[in-house]
Formats: structure tokens, sequence, C-alpha cells
């Protein structure tokens, strides 16, 4: 049994008559009533009988008049789920990025974009190598990342530095580090040490390196403001992250240290997808509001 065969069925059982079914679904009376003939043999049935000149649908042809509808009804949705689908990975630009600065400015870019455009853009919090991966095969037409040795040896990968990601600290007021212009991260060896997501975790492991103890991650800037306040630890986090002001703590700049690295954004050089160029655009421009601000 073919499709061909139900839809061949299903039109002359509607009209009552093969040469009207042939004309609509334009093709040879000929053929529609070879198709039939065949759909009979393989159901070893008779589906029509003569009334006149027209013909009618026998009781077993009732019943595959009732499945074969449904059956046609299904197929029909499932090629226009499958267009859909088509139609939307058309106008979707997958953009891959990583925990810090970058995931504050996803939510300014994809509404600003998306204002302007009809296409969309679907964000997606990944891993490191995961972006670089996806970002080659394909699935991702744009990551953003820290830039890496690894990914400015890649010849088919299009690299643009964005800006550099810097860090700060908040200290309890009373702490002796408060004084000092500008403290070493090695005087944070004997701290409660916790970082404030969004966080690299390349800084993290970066820190963890430098004052050889473990550092801890928090979600909830009520909690990390409860801890400073309390004296139990120092919170970092990103330049854009901020506690509120108080008097319990001190931020310190970490711009002298250790702690910073280079977003920048990949793409392969073959990418052609709708719309790309507009996405750049807002990039550079969410970027440069940023670092005005």
């Amino acid at each position: 049994m073919e499709i061909k065969q139900l839809k061949y069925f299903v039109e002359v059982a509607r009209r009552e008559h093969i040469s009207d079914a042939a004309l609509e679904l334009n093709i040879a009376q000929s053929a529609v009533s070879r198709q039939i003939t065949q759909l009979e043999k393989e159901l070893n049935v008779t589906l029509f009988k003569r009334s006149g000149r027209n013909i009618i649908l026998t009781s077993e042809g009732k019943k595959l008049m009732s499945q074969a509808t449904q059956i046609l009804k299904q197929m029909d949705h499932t090629i226009q789920l499958f267009k859909q689908q088509a139609s939307t990975d058309q106008r979707t630009i997958y953009i891959g990025y990583e925990e810090g600065d970058i995931s504050q400015m996803m939510l300014p870019l994809v509404q600003s974009f998306e204002q302007q455009s009809e296409s969309i853009i679907t964000p997606q919090l990944l891993k490191h190598n995961h972006i670089v991966d996806r970002v080659n095969s394909g699935q991702l037409y744009i990551g953003l990342i820290e830039m890496t040795k690894d990914i400015t040896t890649q010849t088919e990968l299009h690299v643009t530095p964005l800006f550099e990601e810097k860090y700060h600290m908040y200290a309890p007021k009373d702490h002796p580090i408060t004084l000092t212009t500008q403290p070493l991260l090695t005087q944070l060896e004997n701290e409660s040490l916790y970082c404030l997501m969004p966080f690299a975790n390349s800084i993290k492991k970066k820190l963890e390196q430098l004052i050889k103890a473990n550092v801890y991650t928090l979600s909830n800037k009520q909690l990390a403001q409860y801890l400073v306040r309390q004296n139990k630890g120092f919170i970092i986090s990103n330049e854009n992250i901020h506690l509120n002001e108080s008097e319990d703590w001190v931020q310190i700049p970490l711009s002298h240290t250790e702690l910073k690295r280079t977003i920048c954004a990949i793409t392969k050089y073959d990418n052609k997808k709708k719309d790309i160029d507009l996405v750049w655009h807002y990039i550079h421009t969410m970027i440069n509001q940023t670092a005005q601000f």
C-alpha cells in the first residue's frame, strides 16, 4: 500500500467519479483506475460499486476511507511540522556563551536584535570546549568565550577580541587588607574566598593556584552580603556584578592582579547565515555601551 494509492482512493471516494478525481489530481484516468485496482487486490476487497453513472463506497471502502483520511491527515500534519521546523531553523541564530560578564549581556543583545529582525537568537550557556566544538561543527553560529591560545591557532575560526573581563573584591571593612592600595592575592591565603556567579571557572582555578586553597562558589547576592558583613569571608566577582552599597564592606579593584581574561567572539570564516552581520553589529554596540558605562 502506497500513500499515492490512498490519495487517489480518497479523491475518488469524495467525488464518486474516477474521471472527476483524475481531473482534480491532474493525472490520467487510467492511472487512477490502475492504482485503485492494485489497492483492491492488495487488500483483497471491493472498495467501490456502481450506482448509476457514479461509483460509491462499499462497506469495506467506508472502513478504508475512515483509516485513509486519518493517515493522510497525520501525514500532512507531520510534513507541516517539519516545514515549520525548517523555517524556524532558517531564522534561528544559535549563540553559545560561557559564564562571566558575557552572560549579563545576553538579554540586551537578544532584545535589541529581535526588535530589528525577523530572525531570532537562541542563546546557550555551555562550557568552553563545547562552544568551540559546536562552532566548528556548525551547530552554533557564534561563540562568546575566553580567548585562549588553542582558539587563536584554529585556522577555520574567525576570532574577534571584544573586551577584557576584570574582577573586584568585597572585604570586611575592618580587615587590614582594606588599607592596602593594591593588595596581592597571596595575602588571602588563609582567608575564606567566595566567587559570586556568574563567574568564569578558569579564573576560579587561577585564583586557587595563586592562594593555594579552595575557593567556594555562591549564586546569591544576599548570602554573599551576609557572609562579608559577618566577617566570614571575601567576595570576588566580575566588575559588572555589584553588592549593595554598605558601610560593612569595602570594594577593592583587582585589575592590577592576574585575575583578568580577554573575551572574544568566534565564528566560522564561511558563515553565511542570514542576519549574522546584524548580530555582529549589536554585539559591538553592546560592548561599546558596557565600556562607556
